[in-house]
C-alpha cells in the first residue's frame, strides 16, 4: 500500500498546492482516509431502504448543515423537482452510517452547458446523528460515466 507524504495529503484534502514540505499534523478528509479501506463506496453492496429508514434518512439530511448543502447542490444542478424520482439506498455493513440518495429525472439535468446528466447521486457518511461528509456522483449513460453500481 502506498502512503502519501503529509504535504500531498494536505494538497489533496484541502485543495491547495504545496511547494514545501509541511510539518503540521492535519487530518485528511474521511473519503481520503477510506480510499483503500473495504468500505470504499465503489465496493459497497447497496440495498434499497425501507420506508422507516427513508424517513430517518430525511431527518438526518434536513437536520444537518451538510445535508442541506447537498440538497443545495442538487438544486443548483436542477435535480430538485417533483418530476425527479428519489431513491434511497443503504450499506448494511456500515450499520446505516453510509447512505446514498439517487435522483433521476425524466430529462437530463445539470449546471454545465457542455454535458447533462441522467442522474445524480449523493453518498452521505454519518457518525452518530451527524452527517460528517458527502460525495456527489454525476451519472451520464451517453458520456459513459456510470457511477457506483446500484441494485435496480
Amino acid at each position: 500500500m502506498n502512503h502519501l507524504p503529509l504535504s500531498q495529503i494536505l494538497s489533496l484534502s484541502l485543495g491547495i498546492i504545496t511547494v514545501f514540505p509541511i510539518a503540521i499534523d492535519a487530518k485528511p478528509s474521511a473519503f481520503l482516509l477510506t480510499q483503500n479501506q473495504p468500505n470504499n463506496p465503489k465496493q459497497i453492496s447497496w440495498r434499497l431502504m425501507t420506508d422507516a429508514e427513508k424517513s430517518q434518512a430525511w431527518q438526518y439530511i434536513l437536520n444537518s448543515r451538510l445535508g442541506i448543502a447537498a440538497l443545495n447542490q442538487l438544486a443548483i444542478e436542477g435535480f430538485i423537482s417533483p418530476t425527479c424520482q428519489k431513491t434511497f439506498y443503504i450499506d448494511p455493513q456500515s450499520s446505516g452510517f453510509l447512505t446514498l440518495l439517487r435522483v433521476k429525472c425524466s430529462q437530463p439535468q445539470g449546471a454545465s452547458i457542455a454535458i447533462s446528466y441522467d442522474e445524480i447521486r449523493v453518498i452521505f457518511r454519518r457518525f452518530e446523528d451527524n452527517i460528517e461528509d458527502f460525495k456527489i456522483e454525476r451519472v451520464s449513460q451517453r458520456e459513459g460515466i456510470l457511477g457506483t453500481p446500484l441494485p435496480d
